[in-house]
């Protein structure tokens, strides 16, 4: 049976137990049982949160899964507040993700001028062959690169390919002018990724096909 079938049924498991759970508690109030209805809601509370929070429901948790990566990716850790995020992954596993950071006023001036480590060290990846920070304008023979990241589906609503056409346009323009750093993995699963101190941003696209 196909992975991602299986994560399917799991999923409609957990939501069906929930639903259940949730049946059990309120029976429990209406019984007057209300010191058990209290520790079980507790509990479901915990769990949920605790869910949402490694499914990156919760803003903050998209904030800190950032923070944790910054380091790898520049060998600084720092926080940075997330602006906009889209990510759509189908069953076989193919997807795009557009997440954008905002830099703190003291991180894009770090990043006005790195050091030297900055661009012959990083992003560090164990797995993957990946390029290492190189200053914009993005070269002619990587623009294949960037139209690849920056792509239209049909099957966005008019809104949305709207929404995210605005903010690729902006990684089109900050990728061809000077000022700013970008550096990819290129395989069938793209990674890129850009800062612009000037713009106080710090953007990842992930486009798997």
């Amino acid at each position: 049976m196909d992975i991602y079938l299986i994560l399917i049924l799991i999923l409609l498991l957990l939501v069906a137990a929930t639903g259940y759970w949730l049946f059990r508690i309120i029976k429990l109030f209406r019984q007057k049982k209300n010191k058990r209805g209290f520790i079980n809601l507790s509990i479901l509370g915990v769990l949920l949160l605790m869910f949402c929070w490694e499914m990156r429901l919760i803003p903050l948790s998209i904030t800190n899964d950032f923070k944790n990566k910054t380091e790898q990716l520049t060998g600084e850790k720092f926080w940075s507040w997330n602006e906009f995020r889209y990510d759509e992954i189908s069953v076989r596993g193919e997807g795009y993700t557009f997440e954008i950071y905002n830099l703190s006023p003291e991180m894009a001036e770090y990043f006005e001028n790195p050091p030297k480590g900055f661009f012959e060290k990083y992003p560090l990846e164990e797995r993957f062959k990946t390029s290492k920070w190189k200053k914009t304008p993005i070269s002619e023979s990587e623009d294949e690169i960037l139209d690849f990241v920056t792509p239209t589906y049909i099957n966005w609503s008019n809104d949305l390919q709207e929404e995210i056409s605005e903010r690729q346009t902006l990684v089109k323009r900050l990728a061809k002018t000077p000022g700013a750093y970008y550096a990819f993995k290129d395989e069938k699963n793209v990674d890129f990724y850009l800062i612009s101190p000037k713009e106080k941003l710090i953007i990842y696209i992930n486009h798997h096909m």
